[in-house]
């Protein structure tokens, strides 16, 4: 939890402001004007002091004159955290006023006042977003009911910081409390001289914000009380709850004069230019060898930043012009390097910080500016500078480098044949372990080289299941606090027509960089199926007052390997530096380069230094592997004079079809199909027209259509089988997404149909992504427990010959008919081998030397991530290589022992035989198919114990020798009698 700069319930002089500014080395405080007073604190009229400091428990103490019988209360405290230095509301997730983390203050806060003074801190959370009331002291007959207001006085940062007065708001149209930074916010409300009306004053950081000197709402509220007074909770339930942190709340019976708001933030502001200052990070300062973006804003509690440079022939503070137009062009350090064998020049950046009317800090930073590299020092360069994304979980075509920023030549090599060295990746097979690898760079320029190694885990491909539900991303307009954030939705079942929201129309993904917007969501699955990327526009109409004050060449992207757990937001730069917007933007893989081609809208400013005067409306594009690495942008579609965006792409059979917007300003504009074999091909003339006025010919003629999705259905799609849907987002009336079916894509006209939504916020969608997922799918992104996957065993063998090999296949197959993968364990005896499963087989090689005669080999499948383990048996018999029989007849040959070995020869060939006995061994050259053989053998004893004849018979079989033995048993005989 972040904490507040400074605790407000006791001042500290200026001396200790002083000392603690002695720790940030580099930074110089000016003491505040006021510092004679500082170590006092403003406690005159102070009724209500909620330091917000517990860390237990749901009372929330009250320390001004009303005293613990004017105590709050915490409500829906495991929702709250809470270090001992205020109250942070909600930080997990969303929630509305009812059912998120407030404090109910008590009835009657300011009964009698007629004038007041309230006065806090706070860390408003980049995630906040919505209608919400950081404060909010009402009169209604039931609060936790929608209607019943009977006055209100509340502050939210909705669209602009504002404190309402009945029907009297004290703001600055469209400006913030900027987020993640803490702010010391006073608000103070006095009677004017008519006694009727009072003048409201707004200060952030002790300076006059805003003002309003017609309100007609008294402090009191209402002649009745107050009894709904909350903190981070909105009077309307069906706002939400406020994220963020407070600290320090005040309430004073009387209006804080100007100096007196001064003196409350001074501490705070003295401490946060302090932190700001020394938060300042620009990377390698000893070693800057590329221009510096220097920021504007400090990062701890948002003081302004201005920039100043020792030598400007070493590095230029380039400001961009002071009009509104350009406010978002950064701040640039322009380094000029020394010739290489030059000494390394030195520049001193001085920031000065401004935090409220009277905080200041300067921070020095020391700055190195080495002279051009040589070869060695390129080559040590762009090795430090090397790096790989993601390595240890590598599920796609990895961006290997093939040349350095300064110059140097990158080379490749892999220790495995899954990796090429230009980085292609063939990923093991479902259930097969994944593959260590590792990556050997090596960095050459002028004979100067080094190496760098690599390790990576190539993971192995995912199951592979057909397609039965959807999965939708998108916004639901500009028109409301929060609807310029990513919303999701799931098909009711498989049909691409009927939604349900996920969250309640709460949004799932809020934009915490660029303009704190996410609009025109786009996802892409990988060819593997395994990896999610949405990208979507960095744009919030809302809080920024419309589109065309947008400039920004950034697009915001996240990953996912589920649609459920998402990587937090990166802010990529596509866009050239004059592009005044990047909107739209979509992606789509080309299986020509084995990359994805990422497109979006643009206009390029007539005036770049100024950034106004922007020109017609183009398609550009660049290449990504792993939305990491970017190539450089290209134009793709100029159709100068005329303006086109929001194009959409779709490949069937070997034809890419692209739907795309023209632009023409209003309820003219329509969506158009082309077709190309060639997807990148920027001659828009080589594009073959399909359908010209797709909009007005399926759905509304005069209505204009942006926005464009399309897609396959699903196999088994209820609503439009066998068909492609095209959705249009109508926007020239709000009505939002419409869609149409067909089934042939080039068709000029579609049929259209309507969409339902349900839980989503919004009657219809607007500009987003329709994909087709997996029931399992659709179940865990629903929170619906999947079921393990039941197997069946299928065992296929042959007889084999003893002394031969054989072979066993088994074949596993899933319940619900899709991809297995894992490992079979076969058995026969005390032999056995585990193998993995390739396209739902595995095989094994029987040894030979088996027994003769029936055996049963079992094969157990071991089971796998969500396939259940499951086993089956064969039984086979291993054959004589050489068929005989053999047998002993036993008899008394006077006093003495005869044994009489018959062997007959079975097999088709001509054998020849050997027979083995205690009383002697006689051979049998050839013997004939069914001819038989009966030596004997005579022993010279009377007696003899129980034994065999051992038999071998050979036979040559196409220029091979094969052979079987055959035991011929006998049983004791006796002849002394």
């Amino acid at each position: 939890m972040l904490s507040p700069l400074t605790r407000r319930t006791r001042r500290r002089g200026a001396t200790a402001s002083l000392a603690a500014a002695a720790l940030c080395v580099g930074v110089v405080v000016a003491a505040p004007i006021a510092a004679q007073a500082e170590d006092q604190d403003v406690v005159d009229g102070l009724v209500h002091h909620f330091a917000l400091d517990e860390t237990s428990g749901t009372v929330v103490s009250n320390t001004g004159s009303a005293g613990s019988a004017a105590d709050a209360v915490l409500v829906n405290p495991d929702k709250a955290a809470r270090d001992g230095a205020g109250i942070r509301f909600n930080p997990d997730d969303y929630a509305d006023a009812l059912s998120g983390a407030y404090v109910r203050l008590p009835s009657d806060l300011t009964a009698g006042m007629q004038a007041i003074t309230i006065d806090y801190d706070i860390w408003i959370d980049p995630a906040n977003v919505g209608e919400h009331q950081i404060w909010s002291l009402g009169n209604k007959v039931s609060c936790d009911a929608a209607g019943g207001q009977q006055g209100q006085l509340f502050s939210s940062n909705t669209q602009r910081l504002r404190v309402a007065a009945g029907s009297v708001n004290v703001q600055q149209n469209r400006v913030r409390l900027p987020e993640g930074v803490w702010k010391h916010v006073t608000y103070t409300q006095t009677p004017n001289a008519n006694g009727t009306t009072w003048t409201g004053t707004l200060y952030v950081d002790g300076v006059q914000h805003a003002q309003s000197t017609a309100i007609t709402t008294p402090p009191s509220v209402n002649a009745a009380g107050t009894n709904c007074n909350f903190l981070g909770r909105s009077q309307v339930p069906g706002n939400y709850s406020f994220r963020g942190s407070l600290t320090d709340f005040r309430v004073y019976d009387r209006g804080l004069d100007p100096a007196e708001v001064a003196l409350r933030a001074a501490p705070g502001n003295a401490e946060g230019v302090q932190a700001d200052a020394a938060a300042i990070d620009l990377g390698l300062t000893s070693a800057v060898v590329e221009d510096l973006v220097l920021p504007k804003l400090g990062t701890v509690a948002g003081s302004t930043i201005t920039w100043a440079s020792s030598d400007s022939s070493v590095i230029e503070v380039v400001n961009p012009p002071a009009v509104t137009s350009a406010r978002k062009v950064p701040i640039r350090g322009v380094i000029s390097r020394p010739a290489l064998g030059e000494p390394d020049a030195t520049a001193v950046l001085t920031a000065t910080l401004r935090k409220g009317g009277q905080s200041v800090a300067v921070r020095e930073i020391a700055i190195t500016v080495p002279a051009e590299f040589d070869a060695a020092h390129s080559v040590d360069r762009d090795a430090l500078d090397l790096d790989l994304y993601e390595t240890d979980d590598v599920r796609g075509h990895i961006t290997l480098p093939t040349e350095g920023r300064w110059g140097s030549q990158i080379t490749w090599e892999s220790s495995s044949e899954l990796i090429s060295p230009t980085g292609e990746v063939t990923r093991p097979a479902y259930g097969h372990p994944e593959v260590e690898a590792t990556l050997t760079a090596t960095i050459a320029q002028g004979g100067a080289s080094v190496e760098r190694a690599f390790d990576v885990v190539v993971k192995p491909l995912p199951r592979h299941e057909e397609n039965e539900r959807y999965f939708l991303g998108y916004f639901k307009g500009e028109g409301m606090a929060d609807g310029e954030q990513i919303m999701f939705a799931t098909s009711n079942g498989n049909n691409a027509l009927e939604w349900t929201g996920l969250t309640g129309g709460w949004p799932s993904l809020v934009s915490q960089l660029g303009d704190q917007g996410l609009r025109d969501p786009h996802i892409v699955r990988s060819p593997d199926g395994d990896t999610f990327y949405m990208i979507a526009t960095d744009l919030n109409w809302y809080d920024q007052g419309g589109y065309a004050i947008n400039d920004t060449q950034y697009i915001e992207v996240f990953e996912s390997n589920d649609l459920v757990n998402w990587t937090p937001q990166r802010h990529v730069k596509v866009a050239p530096d004059n592009a005044g917007n990047a909107f739209a933007p979509e992606s789509l893989w080309v299986d020509e380069i084995g990359a994805y081609a990422v497109f979006w809208a643009q206009s390029l400013w007539n005036d770049p230094l100024n950034r106004t005067g922007q020109g017609n409306a183009q398609m550009w594009y660049n290449i990504t592997r792993d939305f990491q690495t970017f190539s450089e942008p290209q134009v793709w579609q100029d159709p100068a004079p005329q303006s086109r965006i929001d194009t959409t792409a779709i490949k069937v059979g070997d034809q890419y079809y692209r739907v795309t917007k023209n632009e023409a300003g209003n309820a003219g504009s329509d969506l158009f199909s082309e077709k190309h074999t060639d997807f990148l091909d920027s001659d828009i003339h080589a594009w073959q027209l399909i359908a010209p006025a797709l909009g007005r010919t399926t759905w509304q003629p005069n209505a204009g259509y942006e926005g464009p999705v399309i897609f396959e259905a699903n196999p088994g799609d209820t609503a439009c089988p066998g068909q492609f849907y095209l959705w249009g987002d109508r926007y020239t009336n709000g009505g939002g997404y419409q869609a149409a079916c067909e089934a042939d894509i080039e068709a000029p006209t579609w049929q259209p149909k309507t969409i339902t939504m349900t839980n989503a916020g919004v009657p219809r969608p607007r500009h987003g992504t329709v994909i087709p997922i997996t029931l399992r799918e659709w179940n865990s992104i629903r929170g619906i427990e999947n079921e393990d996957v039941a197997t069946t065993v299928e065992v296929s063998v042959d007889d084999v010959v003893e002394n031969e090999e054989g072979q066993v296949t088994a074949s596993v197959t899933a319940a619900d008919g899709f991809e297995t993968g894992g490992q079979v364990r076969f058995s026969v005896g005390d032999w056995s081998d585990t193998v993995l499963l390739e396209d739902g087989r595995a095989s094994a090689t029987i040894p030979a030397g088996l027994e003769r005669g029936a055996q049963t080999v079992t094969a157990e499948f071991l089971g796998f991530d969500i396939l259940l383990p499951a086993q089956a048996a064969a039984s086979f018999d291993v054959l004589a290589a050489v068929n005989a029989t053999a047998a002993v007849t036993e008899r008394c040959a006077g006093k003495k022992v005869a044994l009489s070995v018959e062997v007959v020869n079975t097999d088709e060939r001509t054998v020849q035989v050997r027979i083995e006995t205690a009383y002697g061994t006689k051979d049998v050259a050839s013997l004939a198919p069914g001819e038989r053989v009966s030596p004997s053998f005579v022993t010279r004893e009377a007696s003899v114990p129980a034994g065999s004849a051992t038999v071998t018979v050979w036979a040559d079989d196409a220029g091979e020798r094969e052979h079987s033995v055959y035991d011929a048993a006998y049983g004791a005989l006796s002849c002394s009698r």
